[in-house]
């Protein structure tokens, strides 16, 4: 049994709401009914979320995601092989996967399978890649011969005691994090979800990994959509008091508001999406004062088969689970895990997999990709760093994440969907270059950018809409190169590159018409200056362009500051005569000479 979610879930987020009247939720209420592009009134300072919840992670983009593999710990070594290098292609620090007691234990008591749980985590830690455990999932013996969705019965929970023990101790120090069972508040836990049974099964968990394995986390199982009643009754019953994180699986059919037109269903719903973190977040720090408890998405995604109630294509799917990593990385959310990793070959109402079941990768395995090369480095959004216009704002998304080489990522798209013109200036001139990004390849292409009367970058008329556009500011520059002038067949010529925003690695060429010179031995001394040797012989004269190119893909051009002057009197049959001269010369001090064997 698997403790994957269904998607075709009956109950939305305006439903699973509509009970909320309790004194103290005003605000969250208020978040998750504000409309969009209207902007939040600072909290009052008794409900404000405490500061160290709020307060900004050092870590990057890439170190708070992850993608859900929820088989993962069950496949042959061949199938974990291929998955693992899938999730290290996409520099996934995260995979999140299921520990099911009725898979480890299920044949009896104290009766283990725990041959592909061990080659699991032993592939992850040998990769560096960080595991979420699920927790969950219960053999027949254990709760009165039912389905794994019946929990223990009350008589078993030393059973369940000693499987969580078990496991958590096995992997102390691999798994990183144990998330408790998995949207129990739906029809994964039966008969009916049960808040206060579910806390007493989440207290014994608690404290059996905290005597196991006290680094690591222990995560209340993901609500399905946000499951806001369920989350107030089990924190009444003391939930935080055994829990590090909160997670919630906030799929874009379960949450909405009443105004949303029908087609609105499957959109990401951005300022809603950002709106719910907040109120998450209230909602824990009404309960939980004294310590910080973090709040994590385990599970979203968008599902691209025709038998789904609501499928998207996977284009679609590929672009609004772009859109929804950008705005989930411009919030303090602290972990994200995109469903998932490979369509599920037996639930095709479950193909959310940025591969195919046939590891086939959809357009959303390479935006994921791009995602995580063009943002991944992130720490934190800036969002004065760029302004950003169009003729309908309201529906505006745009970012910006600054990185650490002193460039910034952005994206822009429309929240529904709608074509629009795009128009942006970066607000400090010393930005000299963008390029567009595909998300489909990562290939750069250099935009033409103007600057305004105080030198600031501008770029106009962008065409965006439903797809996310990609695009990096960078600081590269050119601005003089010395000598700036040599004689025509100079045979080795050193130069000193000034400018901004070199990296390790970059190239540089002198460039005219068709004629390209590559420059070899380049250093780069500093970001502000680089040395490298070009060779100008039989190089035609005249003005060449120096173009410098990052590993990056980013490149700048300085236009004509380059000058190979004639050598006076020499046509084109003293230029050959030239030619022998030097190879005669070059004889005769042996740098042609073949080596005696020896």
């Amino acid at each position: 049994m698997d403790l994957s979610p269904a998607r075709n879930r009956g109950t939305s987020l305006r439903r699973s709401l509509s009970g909320i009247t309790r004194v103290g939720l005003l605000l969250a209420l208020c978040l998750l009914l504000l409309p969009s592009g209207v902007t939040l009134p600072a909290a009052p300072a008794p409900h404000s979320p405490a500061p160290a919840a709020l307060a900004s992670s050092a870590l990057t983009v890439r170190e708070r995601y992850g993608i859900a593999s929820s088989h993962l710990a069950c496949y042959d070594a061949q199938v974990m092989e291929k998955e693992f290098q899938a999730l290290q292609e996409l520099q996934a620090c995260w995979v999140r996967c299921t520990f099911a007691w009725h898979d480890l234990e299920w044949q009896g008591n104290d009766i283990w399978t725990l041959g592909s749980a061990d080659r699991a985590v032993q592939e992850a830690d040998q990769r560096g890649i960080r595991v979420l455990g699920i927790l969950g999932g219960c053999p027949s013996w254990a709760n009165g011969g039912k389905e794994p969705t019946y929990p223990p019965t009350p008589q078993n929970l030393v059973h369940w005691a000693d499987y969580v023990r078990t496991v958590s101790a096995r992997y102390r120090g691999k798994v990183a994090a144990w998330e408790i069972w998995n949207e129990e508040n739906i029809q994964f836990w039966q008969p009916q979800p049960d808040p206060v049974y579910y806390v007493q099964l989440l207290a014994i968990a608690y404290e059996e990994i905290r005597q196991a394995d006290p680094q690591a986390k222990v995560v209340m199982g993901g609500m399905a959509g946000v499951g806001a009643d369920f989350l107030i009754e089990a924190f009444e019953a003391g939930a935080l008091n055994y829990v590090d994180a909160v997670a919630y699986h906030p799929y874009a059919d379960t949450i909405g508001e009443e105004t949303d037109p029908p087609e609105a269903l499957q959109w990401p719903k951005e300022v809603l999406s950002r709106n719910l973190v907040l109120a998450v977040r209230d909602l824990i720090w009404q309960y939980e004062k004294n310590r910080p408890i973090e709040l994590w998405i385990t599970e979203l995604g968008w599902s691209a088969s025709d038998s789904h109630p609501t499928p998207v294509d996977t284009e679609t799917q590929a672009a609004y689970l772009m859109r929804a990593m950008i705005n989930y990385a411009s919030t303090n959310l602290d972990r994200f895990m995109v469903y998932s990793l490979r369509d599920d070959r037996d639930e095709v109402k479950d193909w959310c997999g940025l591969m195919k079941y046939d590891f086939t990768p959809k357009p959303s395995y390479h935006y994921y990709r791009t995602f995580m090369e063009v943002f991944g480095e992130a720490t934190s959004e800036d969002a004065a760093a760029v302004s950003f216009s169009c003729s309908r704002p309201s529906t505006l998304e745009a970012h910006c994440f600054p990185l650490p080489d002193g460039s910034l990522a952005l994206a822009a798209w429309k929240s529904d969907n709608q074509p629009d013109t795009l128009s942006l200036t970066v607000q400090d001139p010393a930005f000299s270059t963008l390029a567009f990004i595909d998300p489909s390849s990562g290939q750069r292409t250099a935009a033409a950018v103007s600057r305004d009367a105080w030198g600031r970058l501008q770029l106009s008329g962008v065409s965006i809409g439903k797809n996310p556009v990609i695009m990096r500011v960078g600081r590269l520059r050119v601005t003089s190169v010395e000598p700036d002038r040599a004689m025509q067949n100079t045979i080795w010529l050193n130069l000193s590159v000034e400018g901004s925003g070199f990296q390790e690695g970059a190239q540089v060429r002198l460039v005219k018409g068709g004629t390209t010179i590559e420059a070899f031995n380049v250093n780069v001394v500093s970001p502000q200056q680089l040395t490298a040797v070009a060779g100008l012989f039989l190089a035609e004269p005249g003005s060449y362009d120096l173009v410098v190119t990052n590993p990056d893909g980013e490149e700048a051009r300085a236009e004509g500051i380059f000058t190979v002057t004639a050598m006076c009197g020499l046509g084109g049959g003293a230029a050959v005569l030239f030619l022998g001269f030097m190879l005669g010369l070059a004889t005769a001090t042996g740098y042609l000479r073949r080596k005696r064997p020896r």
